[in-house]
């Protein structure tokens, strides 16, 4: 079943990247909410640092709706997520780029879904903790594989299937930094369970893991405080607040910003007890090809930072899954 799904998928992501060969597009733009917004931040991430061809924009749903970007139309294209497919403002979006003239592909994991009746083209990912299925299924790879699909077509490259590739490799690199990381991450768990406000810091393409780490897993899934630093900015007014009492949890990625992030970890270093660093250099990833080591050090940051709040949710007592408002109350 597996193998037909990331079948199914890599047929998908082929139809975009047919569609986008087919017409002349100058613009792309990432639209979605939260966390689904995030998981699209390194499709924007790396077509700007790796190709001239095009502009790109990244836009929360509700904002591109009700003020969306002047060159919005036949030579865009708008590439959105929604987990569930029924996010109102990620659909309304979709049905107005597309009544713009512009061309959309959509994320989601939800056939039949208000998104995907909107969009032109649709990637479905796998979601259903009842039938485990592999990373390559998850969204953050998907995007990788569209992002790398749509460089082949602007760069004239072929870079496609070695990113399949090393996509289908990502479960066991998961795996096994999972099992090396999990004594740390437990311990974690205890120390920080009643810790009230739990900052990250990042840079680059590892900027959205952080933002994953904060907004989607401590604030939304743990219900404590918490803020995404970014290592390039924390020197610009975030460090006043930090003290021997800050929690931070750095990252520390194989990207060109990784002296940034260095730069922050050192001075964090001095400053609090209270830091967890997880650092990519440590992970075992002479599997991928050297170019692909930074993006995919990336996802297995991501896939760590989840296990350390994995703990720290068993340690509190409190599921990953609770929700107070979302899907709970009319908002």
């Amino acid at each position: 079943m597996h193998e037909e799904k990331i079948a199914l998928v890599d047929g998908q992501v082929k139809a975009v990247q047919q569609a986008v060969a087919a017409r002349a597009v100058e613009n792309v733009y990432f639209v979605a909410c939260g966390g689904s917004l995030a998981t699209l931040y390194p499709g924007k991430y790396i077509l700007e640092r790796e190709t001239a061809a095009v502009s790109t924009g990244a836009y929360t749903a509700a904002e591109f709706l009700n003020d969306p970007p002047a060159r919005l139309g036949e030579k865009s294209l708008v590439v959105l997520n929604s987990q569930s497919g029924g996010t109102p403002e990620t659909a309304a979006a979709a049905r107005l780029a597309t009544g713009r003239g512009a061309l959309t592909a959509a994320f989601t994991t939800t056939p039949g879904s208000a998104l995907e009746q909107a969009a032109d083209h649709i990637v479905y990912y796998f979601d259903d903790p009842a039938s485990p299925y592999p990373a390559v299924l998850t969204i953050f790879p998907e995007v990788y594989k569209l992002t790398y699909a749509l460089l082949d077509v602007w760069n004239g490259t072929g870079r496609l299937p070695e990113v399949n590739a090393a996509m289908l490799r990502l479960q066991d690199t998961f795996d096994e930094a999972c099992a090396a990381y999990r004594p740390a991450a437990r311990a974690f768990g205890a120390k920080y369970a009643g810790e009230p406000i739990l900052y990250s810091i990042a840079a680059g393409l590892d900027a959205c893991v952080g933002y994953v780490l904060t907004n989607c897993l401590v604030m939304e899934s743990l219900w404590k405080h918490s803020s995404p630093l970014h290592a390039g900015e924390f020197f610009h007014g975030a460090f006043e607040a930090v003290d021997d009492t800050a929690a931070v949890f750095a990252l520390l990625g194989l990207g060109k910003t990784r002296a940034l992030e260095e730069r922050a970890v050192k001075f964090l270093q001095r400053k609090t007890g209270k830091l967890t660093v997880l650092d990519a250099a440590a992970l075992d990833l002479e599997a991928y090809p050297g170019w692909l080591r930074a993006p995919v050090s990336a996802l297995v940051l991501n896939r760590l930072a989840a296990l350390y709040c994995d703990e720290m949710s068993y340690a509190m007592g409190h599921p990953i899954s609770s929700r107070r408002y979302m899907g709970v109350e009319k908002y």
